[in-house]
């Protein structure tokens, strides 16, 4: 047990050292170049500022890896992509809730083409807690409902007790804490770091999988918003002023 929580602190830490370095590139494309500093006051640009994104809906994906704890059986597992499809509506300045879908899966060097496998639907309500470095940093948490595979070749493999196949549909929790930077003016970029806690654990499996699975998540993702009121916005610069800030025209 204590290697276990050993091996998830490990990557854990490593998912947190990939989010600080994300957050440092991008903090450093986002500083004056040198050229900017010894330059008459009157010519330097002002910062661009971009309008609320309150009461506007988001459509993304995302691209990560994941890694699974907990039972007998996801021993050896090796980290692996997850793939995810993202909605999310801004309910005001600090709370967004979150829509999720995804698929991911890990392998196993030591058992051929054996592999874990999951898909899931997640929904979480999120709420800001920081501008550090220019983000927006989030934590929330959800449910969800997740199907997973333990399969070999394609095909789900038996408990050798119970005779029952190494598979199911169950229901879990998510925990999430996310980091955001705006782009442009409907356009944000994120970064963030999941622990999702799935009630897996079955008294049918004799030999593996006889208690819940853990999936630490760590995703880069892109969103575009779009306004309830309007559709699709694609403004020039000169038709920003006073229409993201409610979706309704002239507010």
């Amino acid at each position: 047990m204590a290697s276990r929580w050993k091996q998830g602190w490990g990557v854990g830490s490593g998912f947190f050292i990939l989010l600080m370095m994300w957050l440092a590139v991008g903090s450093a494309f986002a500083q004056s170049s040198p050229s900017d500093i010894f330059v008459d006051e009157d010519s330097v640009e002002e910062e661009e500022e971009y309008e609320s994104l309150v009461g506007f809906t988001g459509y993304g994906a995302s691209l990560g890896g994941i890694k699974f704890f907990g039972p007998s059986g996801v021993e050896g597992s090796k980290t692996k992509f997850v793939l995810q499809g993202n909605f999310r509506y801004r309910f005001g300045e600090r709370w967004i809730g979150s829509g999720e879908f995804g698929f991911g899966w890990n392998s196993f060097e030591a058992r051929g083409d054996t592999v874990l496998a999951v898909n899931f639907g997640s929904l979480s309500l999120l709420r800001e807690f920081s501008g550090y470095q220019g983000m927006t940093w989030r934590v929330g948490g959800g449910a969800g409902l997740y199907g997973w595979n333990y399969k070999f070749d394609g095909k789900s493999i038996r408990d050798r007790g119970s005779q029952q196949f190494y598979n199911g549909f169950d229901p879990g929790l998510v925990l999430t804490m996310e980091a955001e930077r705006r782009i442009g003016p409907h356009t944000t970029l994120s970064a963030a770091l999941q622990d999702h806690y799935i009630f897996s654990g079955d008294d049918k499996f004799d030999d593996l999988f006889d208690s819940n699975l853990n999936a630490l998540i760590f995703r880069l993702g892109i969103h575009f918003h779009f306004s309830p009121y309007e559709g699709i916005l694609w403004e020039g610069e000169d038709d920003l002023g006073g229409r993201l800030g409610s979706g309704e025209d002239g507010q």
